[in-house]
């Protein structure tokens, strides 16, 4: 990989320059560590302090997934429930009036997927993460909180995190903060992580710029508060890697024992789509996206599935980008206002996908055995040589004669053929390869949901 990483270092620093970015810092997490980080520009203009790999930034929005995990994990405890009315967990919430009288009452579900109805909130949202608990209380009391009724559409709200975050300090009875630090943080070993970007701005700290004709400044701090659920932290390369790690580590499902602070099916239940469609880049056509709890799920037509967030606060912009199909993360962080890093964490993760390996899906003996099964009825002209391996409606679908047929004009073709290979979706599903003297056939097959799985569908593709 090591030519992918020199593209990488090279990709960065042309990014910095390009997008005007003080400095940055990117990483790549693969096999459960941090394998390569590159840093570019400047941490501090004034100082002339460059960026170095362990150097704390604002991770803004990037926060909402450590957010939703922590939800699930209270969830995995039994001590909270997502489809259970806000106000059961957040009592202020009771007196605020629904959107319209045939409203749902506002969910925890609601909240992490964005379509509890919330106004998008974005620029206002990054100058209050310092409210305070009263604040917030007299926001819920006086604040006209709703653009729309729950459940009809996805608008990003960070207030909505916000009251999450006060539902999980009521639920653990301890901070918000305090729960995440003692839930996530620290069993991950995260230990130049925090929520008080003031205390970390004492360290090797990004202070945060603006660009303002042709003149930089410092944006002030925004400091930690009651909202911080909803993009509070601050971290660095190595630590944030071991959590990417640890999200990665939820593929593929396994019967190995828990070993992270979280189940490992609550990560991935993270990453389904729980809210409507909605575009997912507009530089980058492809099928829409949509949001999970805490990350936007979107279907690439070059990387496949991957799991995303981005975010903004004055002074800084960061993105994560996972593979999980590949078991690799992409995170970059810039000290400049709203630096739109979610173009160069796509950009590196192009230039590293072709090096990256195939995984391996084990053949499951029912795959196999209808392979074979396909294989020898190739070989003998007839369908019934594979009788033992299909399913009730087989011969139903399409009968016998016609099956016949179809190998038969197959053969003609392309003669006599060998496996090749099996290639696995997982267990129940996938396809094969014939090299035959003529050209090569492939076959696709899913098996049913029998005792003894048999083949519901198969079909076939002449590759010449």
């Amino acid at each position: 990989m090591d030519a992918a990483f020199a593209a990488i270092d090279a990709a960065c620093s042309a990014f910095a320059e390009e997008q005007q970015i003080p400095g940055l810092v990117a990483g790549i997490v693969r096999a459960g560590r941090l394998v390569h980080a590159t840093t570019a520009g400047l941490a501090d203009i004034e100082a002339a302090r460059p960026v170095a790999a362990g150097t704390a930034f604002r991770i803004a929005s990037m926060t909402k997934n450590m957010t939703a995990l922590a939800i699930l994990a209270l969830r995995d405890q039994g001590k909270l429930a997502l489809d259970a009315p806000l106000a059961q967990y957040v009592p202020q919430f009771a007196a605020v009036a629904p959107a319209t009288r045939d409203s749902p009452p506002v969910s925890l579900r609601h909240l992490l997927t964005h379509v509890a109805g919330f106004v998008t909130d974005d620029p206002w949202g990054d100058r209050v993460l310092g409210m305070t608990p009263a604040e917030l209380d007299a926001l819920i009391a006086t604040g006209k909180l709703f653009a729309r009724p729950p459940g009809i559409a996805f608008e990003y709200s960070n207030l909505g995190y916000g009251m999450i975050g006060r539902a999980i300090t009521n639920v653990s009875g301890m901070p918000y903060q305090a729960y995440i630090r003692r839930t996530i943080i620290e069993p991950l070993g995260m230990t130049r992580t925090t929520f008080d970007a003031i205390e970390a701005s004492r360290g090797d700290y990004a202070w945060g710029y603006r660009l303002d004709d042709g003149a930089w400044s410092r944006e002030r701090i925004e400091p930690d508060g009651e909202v911080g659920a909803m993009g509070g932290l601050a971290t660095t390369a190595p630590d944030y890697a071991r959590y990417i790690a640890f999200l990665l580590s939820a593929w593929p499902p396994r019967d190995d024992p828990e070993s992270g602070p979280v189940r490992r099916s609550s990560v991935r239940e993270m990453g389904l789509w729980h809210a409507p469609p909605h575009a997912d880049d507009p530089d980058r056509p492809s099928p829409p996206g949509a949001y999970g709890y805490g990350l936007n799920n979107a279907a690439d037509a070059e990387l496949g599935r991957r799991l995303h967030h981005a975010g903004g606060l004055p002074g800084y912009g960061s993105h994560v980008l996972m593979i999980p199909d590949k078991g690799v993360g992409v995170f970059a962080f810039g000290n400049r206002t709203y630096a739109p890093m979610s173009r160069l964490t796509l950009q590196l993760a192009t230039i590293l996908y072709p090096s990256l390996p195939k995984p391996k899906v084990a053949t499951s003996p029912y795959l196999k055995r209808a392979v074979e099964a396909v294989v020898a009825a190739y070989v003998a002209g007839d369908i019934a040589a594979a009788q033992h391996a299909l399913a009730v409606n087989f011969l139903l679908d399409m009968p016998a004669r016609l099956r016949n047929a179809e190998l038969a004009s197959l053969k003609e073709k392309l003669g006599e053929g060998r496996l090749e290979k099996i290639e696995p979706v997982h267990a129940l599903a996938g396809s094969f390869m014939l090299a035959c003297d003529r050209g090569r056939l492939k076959g696709t097959i899913v098996l049913s949901p029998d005792a003894e799985p048999g083949i519901q569908k198969l079909t076939f593709a002449v590759e010449e």
